[in-house]
């Protein structure tokens, strides 16, 4: 005769709902945890790349305005010293350099520095992802040797 009871099996197949919620939790943890690891990562590459663009156009800047200077003949007069270029593009500070670059002219337009030089356009020194703030050139000359000294900031545009 057979006989009409359950047998309760004593092996579990699967998972609780307890340990379910509990696995899940860990994963969304380690996920969220490796999550906040890689923004960290890309923003500071992001910093990284723009501080190196920074520094690369300020050097460059830097190096164009003491090439010129270094080559000029003289300083022409109305150049403005002891303002800051950044405040008026009509701010020029013009040098007499040797033909065919004569004369040779900085100024910042809308934040970029510019060059220009004999009867060329303006070139851009710097790019437009930068903004030159500041640049000012103090005039050091006395009667011996024309001598000058410039300050510049650049910053990046967000």
């Amino acid at each position: 005769m057979r006989s009409n009871k359950l047998q309760v099996s004593s092996y579990r197949f699967g998972f609780t709902l307890i340990e379910l919620l509990i696995y899940m939790a860990l994963v969304a943890l380690f996920v969220s945890a490796a999550t906040i690891s890689l923004l960290d990562i890309i923003s500071g590459s992001t910093e990284s790349s723009i501080q190196q663009e920074v520094q690369e156009s300020l050097r460059y800047a830097s190096y164009r305005i003491q090439f010129e200077w270094r080559n000029a003949d003289a300083i022409n007069p109305g150049s403005s010293f002891g303002t800051n270029l950044a405040s008026d593009p009509a701010l020029i500070v013009s040098l007499t350099s040797p033909s065919p670059n004569n004369p040779t002219e900085f100024r910042i337009n809308g934040g970029i520095l510019e060059i220009k030089q004999g009867g060329g356009s303006w070139t851009d020194l710097t790019s437009a992802a930068l903004e030159v703030t500041n640049l000012v050139f103090t005039n050091l000359s006395d009667s011996s040797s024309e001598n000058a000294r410039f300050t510049i900031t650049i910053r990046y545009r967000n």
